[in-house]
């Protein structure tokens, strides 16, 4: 029975403390002339449990780390820890740049398409102003054509009434209208209705005329 009793405190001490002693055991629990000697097992155990030791003392355990391991893992990380702020410094701002030039890319599209409907707006207007201007140069044109006809009537109209008529009516007449017909009737008609105008009218005709041909119309031959 106390043989049974010092085994198992044996067992427990060992799983304590690897390196107490013998007599330490003896003086504990039992007499002091009563040695065990440990069963091989138990010794096979202790040098298990040391050989794990050393084992995680050297970084070989799963999950662990020595410390000299964790030195030299330090010295190769610190490098890559020191590296990295720089790189996402550095990513930042080409993002930031690559932004900016979006930006100004979208602004140089943007003014592109005012510029190009500026220029199809201003060819449109250049379109338009030319076909009126055609549409006004031929509404002259056959205004003029007009005019002509209408003053040709009018002068043939005058030299076919008689001269002291045709000279009551020059002496109300505008003279801008009376002056175009004098000057398209023969010599010997005008002369004979402007000596029958007012001396008024007739100087004032005769000026208007001379303006316009620089000399008299009375002196044209017909």
């Amino acid at each position: 029975m106390i043989v049974l009793l010092t085994t198992k405190i044996y067992a427990i001490a060992a799983d304590v403390a690897p390196s107490s002693s013998t007599e330490q055991i003896a003086s504990a629990g039992g007499p002091p002339a009563a040695t065990v000697v440990p069963p091989p097992p138990l010794a096979t155990e202790k040098k298990s449990v040391a050989a794990s030791a050393n084992l995680c003392a050297q970084g070989g355990c799963e999950g662990k780390t020595s410390p000299a391991t964790m030195v030299g893992a330090g010295q190769n990380v610190a490098p890559q820890q020191t590296a990295n702020p720089q790189s996402s410094a550095l990513m930042q701002d080409l993002a930031a740049r690559k932004a900016d030039l979006d930006r100004q890319t979208e602004a140089l599209g943007e003014r592109q398409r005012l510029i190009d409907a500026a220029e199809a707006e201003l060819q449109r207007r250049m379109v338009a102003l030319s076909e009126k201007e055609d549409h006004l140069a031929d509404g002259q044109r056959h205004a003029a054509i007009l005019s002509h006809e209408d003053t040709d009537r009018l002068v043939r109209i005058y030299e076919a009434m008689r001269p002291a008529d045709a000279a009551a009516i020059f002496n109300v007449l505008d003279l801008r209208v009376g002056v175009p017909l004098l000057k398209k009737m023969s010599p010997r008609k005008a002369s004979a209705i402007m000596a029958l105008m007012s001396p008024q009218r007739a100087i004032l005709a005769t000026q208007l005329l001379a303006s316009e041909t620089g000399r008299p119309v009375l002196q044209e031959s017909h």
